[in-house]
């Protein structure tokens, strides 16, 4: 299965990415291109994970450095938290502790 995305900007400083499929590491390029296009004019990025249905080494780097960038320019990233099968992941590895997980897409925009 692929991933899709969609983009939408709610306000001038945010863009939401909403990611449906998996993953992996042959999408992970896809999603990183997207979000390095729009980083640049957006002080608060979400990535909307609810209908990611999986999700690999190359997904979570990518979530990672997605984090990372937006700091070091003073941005911030918010994930709205994925199924629990996908959820189960970030706990396994740790990244609960490093990425803001919110739980739905309103919780997410709220300033």
């Amino acid at each position: 299965m692929d991933l899709s995305t969609t983009l939408a900007h709610p306000d001038s400083r945010t863009t939401v990415v909403t990611c449906s499929g998996e993953l992996d590491a042959y999408t992970a390029p896809n999603l990183r291109e997207t979000v390095h296009a729009t980083r640049a004019a957006t002080e608060l990025l979400v990535l909307d994970l609810t209908a990611t249905t999986f999700i690999d080494s190359s997904g979570l780097g990518v979530l990672v450095g997605a984090h990372r960038r937006m700091r070091e320019r003073g941005g911030e990233l918010r994930l709205v938290r994925p199924a629990p099968l996908v959820a189960r992941i970030f706990e396994l590895v740790g990244l609960e502790a490093v990425l803001d997980l919110r739980a739905s897409r309103d919780e997410a925009l709220a300033r």
